[in-house]
């Protein structure tokens, strides 16, 4: 049964071919204007194709038909013809303004024929019309990656990661693992621990085994990274009803007051103290954050050294945001997030935080 539909939808196509002169007419003359439009040449042969010709003509009779471009991907796909059903779409999203769905596929495409450039160029295209897509960063960030760009891998890795609006926890580890991983290509061990660090300490019940601690300790070991001795911890009350925590952090030998932040990403701080502490952030790549208040920009820059109390860390990723002086609460400097706490066993009970040196499998 299966078989005889198939073989009456493939004469329905045939007829409807015929009739538009698919045996004896030339495609690239009838198609010219449909070539044209999305950038891509077929031979005869491929252009014969009854599928590909009838998807051809209804692009030619509707050139925006949202329905027909994704077929005719599909099809070109199947056939081996993969870099014209990445091309074909881009060019279509460009002139038609939609879909963003053929966007995403296009660069899916073009990773798989190893093509970064073309690949960043159409991600680029959708990082521009769809700014808050975390899927659009996460893509742009793999061919970055490919072409050897990590700096602005990292970047956008990160603002897939802080752009995922659902539950964190469901966000793939293929996220981190690729910050991680330009990082370590940007020789900067310390900071490739950290996505890692900050996947694990999201649902430590079942991350926190020995191949994610083996990674991590690959890490610091090559960034020589443990600063903290053995058994430190330090320990503070939950008050009031917001149980906000705040305690005098030491950054780059410059003291200042901040919010112990388990929600924060990043440890967040004003551009007034970034430049007290000598933080280098002008050139930053610039990454939104997810805060409590919504969606806030921020350069991404690297502390030196982190010091709270009795624990140290080095080399830690933070972002500098230019607020007024009360964007964090009177007198704070900013927010003490998890790339720098991750580096550490926190627990809360009893009405206390409690930070302490992490403790090896």
């Amino acid at each position: 049964m299966v078989r005889y539909v198939g073989m009456l939808v493939l004469l329905v196509l045939l007829g409807r071919a015929a009739e538009a002169g698919y045996l004896d007419e030339n495609g690239e003359e009838v198609y010219a204007e449909v070539y044209s439009q999305l950038g891509i040449r077929l031979n005869e042969k491929v252009a014969h194709d009854p599928q590909v010709w009838v998807t051809l003509g209804q692009l030619k009779r509707e050139a925006c038909d949202q329905k027909s471009i994704g077929d005719l991907a599909i099809i070109l796909d199947k056939l081996g013809y993969r870099r014209e059903a990445a091309m074909g779409p881009y060019n279509f999203v460009k002139r038609c303004g939609a879909p963003m769905i053929a966007l995403h596929q296009s660069i899916d495409r073009l990773l798989k024929l190893s093509d970064y450039a073309n690949a960043v160029e159409v991600a680029d295209e959708f990082v521009r019309r769809a700014p808050t897509n975390h899927d659009a960063h996460y893509l742009r960030g793999v061919a970055l990656g490919g072409l050897g760009d990590y700096r602005r891998a990292v970047a956008d890795f990160a603002n897939s990661i802080e752009l995922f609006s659902a539950d964190k926890a469901k966000i793939s580890s293929r996220a981190f693992e690729r910050m991680a991983e330009a990082y370590a290509k940007l020789g900067e061990y310390c900071q490739a621990a950290t996505p890692i660090l900050t996947w694990v300490a999201i649902d430590p019940a079942t991350r926190d085994n020995s191949r994610t601690q083996k990674i991590i300790a690959d890490y610091e070991r090559q960034g020589n990274c443990a600063v903290s001795p053995e058994n430190q911890k330090e320990k503070f009350a939950l008050r009031g009803q917001s149980r906000v925590v705040t305690a005098h952090v030491d950054i780059n030998g410059t003291k200042g007051l901040f919010i112990i932040d388990t929600g924060a990403s990043y440890v967040s701080v004003k551009s007034q103290f970034a430049d007290r502490a000598k933080i280098a952030y002008v050139n930053g790549a610039e990454i939104t954050l997810s805060t409590a208040n919504g969606m806030a920009k921020g350069n991404l820059a690297k502390a030196d050294t982190v010091t709270l109390g009795k624990l140290n860390a080095r080399s830690v990723p933070v972002v500098v945001q230019n607020v007024d002086g009360k964007s964090y609460g009177a007198n704070v400097d900013g927010l003490l997030g998890m790339s720098f706490l991750s580096r550490f066993d926190v627990q809360m009970a009893g009405g206390f935080i409690e930070l302490r040196t992490r403790r090896r499998k």
